[in-house]
């Protein structure tokens, strides 16, 4: 009882604590710090009064151990550290992984000098959810999947393909948080095709795949903590020259060193390629021309021993040639493009308050823009090509039936349009761990100005072309849509992780979220509180199995068509202005899963259903580039997932997961872009529903420095509207894919590397006559890269 009432005690103390923090003005989300805990052994009997140091990450800390050797950081981000424990006349080293869910290590001083951070890998912490994972400066590295986000993505637990790079994760449709150097990466713009983040400027990822405690919020797919490329106090520089089979042509230089008590991390990259996109034709693909450009800059300077500044901004810009469907009848004069430009800068000031107890403030501002440039004169001229690509005839447009007396109906759309989204956002993250509790409480604020212009050309011959030009009935028309969106997100939360006893812990906490959107023609808002729940039962230092339920809370993007623009693109379907009745998506999540040791790895498993109120799908502005969000009135994804990873020397790995995924939609509710004639009636799979899959892999690296990688992947394919089936459940295509890489150390500043991908030049369709169009798979490709890196770069 007295342990109770003093656990008690503890709890009220910090709840207060965190109370405070959440009526200060300072507004923010606790996303970035983990704890590194642990204890100073010498002989196995802990040693007081040591000073230990993590250094790593672009940061250096100091702390003392107590009297019972133990010591704790509360300030570091994710990432890979040196602890060194130093008295008067020994010094002992360790190198250690920091992943989001925080790790405990023991220093010995017997062993003295134990490696460097590329040389111990942390095991999957048993108190994540069943498929976490950490992927660490080696993998990154040396992995054939570690070129490009989607990539790397397609390499985890319940993971499938889909169109133009994007990845669909535990059944979900797609969404997936970012959160880099502990600061949120909002998205408001619908994008189909590029990446907002460079995979180059990641030195560490932490994947948490489920059993999400309060501190995250906004998409649940996945979440990835991404620490930036590390520094080291002496300079040191990388750079890299590759050329691939598929006209790929890249190159990287980076820099890193130290002007004061700062460090500095510098990287430039850019590559082009002929092949940037999925096109609808297994043959050569038409027009698909495509390049990136990516500068980054992080700098940390230490305030104290403890406290210190982080400061990151990036920027890419990427270009792109819309496909053209040759087999379908799209003429090769046509030549849609689209660009995409994203700026992110943050800083981060973290200060530790206490032993066990930590602040962070943060500033963020996010700049996207993508523009589409439509080419109507082509895309209309030559028998109404696009139409025909996506299964119509060359002259169903100018053949189309009357329908309601109005005229033919529209058919074909030309996409010119500018979409601007600008975010500013601030936060402030409390945490506090004492011996049994692990407290973290933030608040979160974003503001949003999406400023838009769409100009969406209907083809001659369409419905609002006699209506709206009477003199020149036979014309194209032009919808315009320029109402810019002003959007304010709001969070907070508050969590708690007791350690019960040596076999149980209870996570649990509470979030709230909320947004307002307001423009010229519509204003709306939503809140959600969200309780989560986790209770955890250790099966020794290598077991667990846990029962997580959860509440979460997803806004539609901030980026919308207008009701009036909507109705005249839908029209004769939606004859009037439609409400704005887009609806954020709540669910419920039920999970059960585990660790289990097996040999010298981990088997984790996981278990999963989600149950969806006006889940979120998108869909396209006829056959243009241009997506939006809409509603289903209900969903449910359930996952079943068994992924083990076995630890191998020099930072290596071996991994393999199997995963079944049922995801189904039903009700369309959405008048705003789509007016849902025919809409399900019943449960009906969703585009992105892949029943089956399986990934496998291994890392390998020789002491020399060479390394060999390889990955497998197999799906059962995307669901189809091309099925034969009246309720579309087949799938469409089954594929296989093999990727493989070798490293070659030529000199110690020197690496070559041959990497392979789709070994067995397996071409599938990932989509087929659906919603999204044809897009099929890249073929075998083969690429060298050279690669030089400086001493002493880490």
């Amino acid at each position: 009882m007295r342990m109770i009432l003093k656990d008690m005690r503890t709890i009220l103390k910090l709840a207060l604590a965190s109370a405070c923090l959440l009526l200060s003005p300072a507004l923010g989300l606790a996303q970035g710090v983990a704890v590194l805990e642990g204890t100073v052994v010498d002989s196995g009997k802990p040693v007081a009064g040591i000073a230990v140091r993590a250094a790593g990450n672009n940061a250096q800390a100091s702390v003392v151990s107590d009297r019972n050797g133990r010591f704790v950081f509360t300030t570091l981000l994710p990432g890979s550290y040196v602890l060194s424990a130093i008295n008067r006349d020994r010094r002992a080293s360790i190198g250690v992984v920091l992943p989001a869910g925080g790790t405990n290590v023991t220093i010995d001083f017997g062993l003295k000098t134990i490696g460097s951070v590329f040389t111990r890998v942390a095991r999957p912490s048993i108190r994540g959810s069943g498929t976490d994972l950490t992927l660490t400066p080696g993998l990154l590295a040396h992995s054939v999947a570690a070129t490009t986000f989607p990539n790397l993505l397609l390499q985890l637990p319940g993971s499938a393909r889909g169109a133009n790079g994007v990845v669909h994760i535990n059944g979900d449709h797609g969404d997936i948080a970012y959160v880099v150097d502990g600061m949120p990466v909002p998205q408001e713009l619908n994008r189909i095709v590029g990446n907002e983040f460079d995979l180059s400027d990641a030195a560490f990822v932490d994947v948490i795949q489920g059993a999400y405690p309060a501190q995250y919020g906004g998409k649940f797919a996945s979440v990835l903590e991404v620490s930036t490329r590390e520094g080291a106090p002496a300079a040191g520089y990388s750079a890299s020259l590759s050329s691939g089979s598929i006209g790929e042509d890249a190159a990287s230089v980076g820099y890193h060193d130290q002007i004061g008590k700062a460090n500095f991390v510098l990287s430039l990259r850019g590559s082009e390629t002929a092949r940037g996109l999925d096109p609808p034709d297994l043959g050569s693909p038409v027009h698909d021309d495509a390049s990136d450009t990516n500068e980054f800059l992080r700098v940390t300077l230490p305030a104290t021993q403890t406290d210190y500044f982080n400061f990151d901004a990036g920027n890419s810009r990427q270009t792109f040639q819309i496909p053209n469907d040759v087999a379908g009848g799209e003429p090769l004069r046509t030549d849609d493009n689209e660009t995409q430009s994203d700026s992110f800068a943050s800083l981060n000031y973290h200060h530790a308050l206490s032993a066990g107890a930590s602040l962070s403030l943060g500033l963020s501002y996010k700049r996207s823009r993508i523009r589409d440039f439509g080419d109507p004169a082509n895309d209309f001229t030559y028998g109404e090509a696009l139409y025909a690509a996506s299964g119509g005839s060359p002259d169903d447009c100018a053949n189309a039936l009357t329908r309601n007396n109005f005229g033919p109906a529209t058919c074909a759309y030309s996409l010119n349009g500018d979409r601007l989204a600008s975010d500013y956002g601030t936060l402030a993250s409390y945490a506090a761990q004492t011996k049994n509790h692990a407290v973290r409480a933030g608040v979160y604020y974003d503001a949003t100005l999406v400023d838009k212009t769409y100009a969406v050309t209907l083809q001659p011959g369409n419905f609002l072309a006699p209506i709206y030009s009477p003199a020149m009935p036979g014309s194209a028309y032009t919808v315009v849509d320029n109402a810019p969106n002003v959007g304010h997100t709001e969070s907070a939360y508050v969590q708690d992780t007791w350690k019960i006893d040596s076999n149980y812990e209870l996570q649990y906490g509470l979030r709230e979220d909320a947004f307002q959107l307001f423009s010229t023609q519509f204003s709306d808002g939503a809140s959600q509180l969200s309780p989560r729940v986790k209770l955890t039962r250790f099966l020794g230092s290598r077991a667990s199995v846990y029962a997580y339920y959860g509440r979460f809370f997803t806004p539609f993007s901030f980026e919308n068509v207008s009701p009036g623009a909507a109705q005249l693109l839908n029209l004769p379907n939606q004859p009037s202005v439609a409400a704005f009745d887009l609806k954020p998506q709540r669910d419920s999540d039920y999970e059960l899963g585990g660790h289990l040791a097996l040999g010298g790895g981990d088997l984790g498993l996981r278990v999963m259903q989600k149950n969806a109120g006006d889940l979120i799908d998108d869909t396209q502005v006829g056959v243009t580039a241009l997506h939006q969000d809409i509603n289903y009135q209900l969903g449910r994804i359930a996952t079943q997932t068994a992924y083990f990873q076995h630890a191998l020397a020099r930072d290596g790995r071996f991994y393999v997961s199997m995963n079944h995924t049922y995801s189904v939609n039903k009700g369309c509710e959405t008048q705003l872009l789509a007016p849902c004639f025919g809409s399900p009636s019943d449960w009906t799979p969703a585009d992105h529903e892949q029943r089956w899959g399986a990934n496998a892999g291994v890392l390998r690296n020789g002491a020399s420095g060479g390394w060999f990688s390889a990955d497998a992947e197999y799906g059962s394919g995307l669901s189809s509207a091309g099925c034969a089936s009246t309720v579309a459940v087949c799938k469409y295509t089954p594929h296989t894919v093999f990727d493989a890489e070798q490293g070659i150390r030529l000199t110690a500043t020197s690496t070559l590397v041959l990497r392979l991908q789709n070994v067995l030049n397996d071409r599938y369709f990932i989509t087929y006559l659906n919603a999204q169009g044809n897009h099929v798979s890249q073929g075998r490709t083969l690429e060298a890269e050279l690669r030089l890196d400086g001493p002493p770069g880490r």
